[in-house]
């Protein structure tokens, strides 16, 4: 589904599931679009060949599995996302994969994987892309024509996402700050809720009009409220955490049953990622006193 935001910008909702992403296509001088978490049928109308540069606002593979579909594209992305995406090693261990059998005994990963249809186990990949990548920084102003936006570096989903600013509009792409049920996620290694939060109040600052993220099918009016309780969230999963463990001892294997994060877990994937930021938040209230670990289990004080 295409929504327009302005004459040279418009917003293409995803209809296929959460391992692809809303995208942006700026129609302008330069053709571009923001982020290729879609498939060749998601292109609809749109002649691949016409676009002269892909950004993507961070590495993960709901957000770069179209880039190969754009042959005449540039990529650019923020300069520390530019290893994982070149790297499949590198990717893996950004992901925490390397945490796989310690958190997830006995569950196969790779027949998981595939079940999910996660690029890679298909036709789709955009970590084969040999083109040059252009590094992205904070602050950067990407002229367009008549459209121009700012690169903002939001780290907290990951340590280079990025969110894009385009000031003539009033307008955000806020990415994966995706507003979903689900809520914040800050499960790789480099990822942090520390830092989410305070990306999310930087975005809170700017006080856009209008946001799109990356996951849901709606642009957002005076998103202040919208922003400010995903935010909320995050402390509340550790409030969560702390009290569950002050009264019930256990490792990180009964706490992801007890569903603190996530309301289910329809896949093993959202199991992983729960444990993920478990451990994020175990680590924080470690910190502060508030929870002490006896070899694999957690007692909150």
């Amino acid at each position: 589904m295409r929504v327009q935001i302005s004459d040279n910008i418009s917003i293409m909702f995803t209809e296929q599931g959460f391992t692809y992403s809303n995208w942006l296509l700026i129609d302008d001088d330069v053709n571009a679009v923001i982020d290729t978490g879609l498939d060749r049928e998601g292109l609809q109308d749109i002649d691949p060949r016409s676009i002269d540069l892909v950004i993507n606002s961070h590495y993960h593979i709901d957000h770069t599995r179209g880039n190969n579909l754009f042959p005449n594209a540039q990529i650019a992305i923020y300069k520390s996302e530019i290893a994982p995406l070149r790297s499949k090693t590198e990717y893996a261990v950004r992901n925490s994969l390397d945490e796989w059998e310690r958190l997830m005994p006995g569950v196969d990963f790779i027949s998981n994987h595939r079940e999910m249809r996660f690029p890679g186990s298909g036709s789709i990949k955009p970590l084969d892309n040999g083109k040059e990548i252009i590094p992205l920084y904070d602050g950067q102003i990407i002229d367009f024509g008549r459209t121009k936006a700012e690169v903002l570096l939001t780290p907290g989903h990951t340590a280079g996402h990025c969110c894009f600013l385009f000031p003539d509009q009033d307008f955000i792409f806020c990415s994966d700050i995706c507003l979903t049920r689900a809520g914040p996620w800050y499960g790789e290694h480099l990822a942090d809720p520390s830092e989410m939060m305070r990306s999310i109040d930087r975005i809170i600052g700017i006080k856009p009009k209008r946001i799109v993220s990356s996951h849901i099918h709606e642009v957002v009016e005076d998103p202040i409220p919208r922003l400010a309780e995903f935010k909320s969230r995050i402390p509340m999963r550790e409030e969560r955490l702390w009290k569950y463990v002050k009264e019930n001892p256990c490792d990180i294997h009964e706490l992801a049953g007890a569903n603190l994060i996530y309301r289910s877990h329809p896949t093993v994937f959202e199991e992983f990622w729960e444990k993920l930021m478990l451990q994020k938040h175990l680590a924080h209230l470690k910190q502060q006193g508030l929870v002490i670990q006896d070899g694999d289990f957690f007692t909150g004080i």
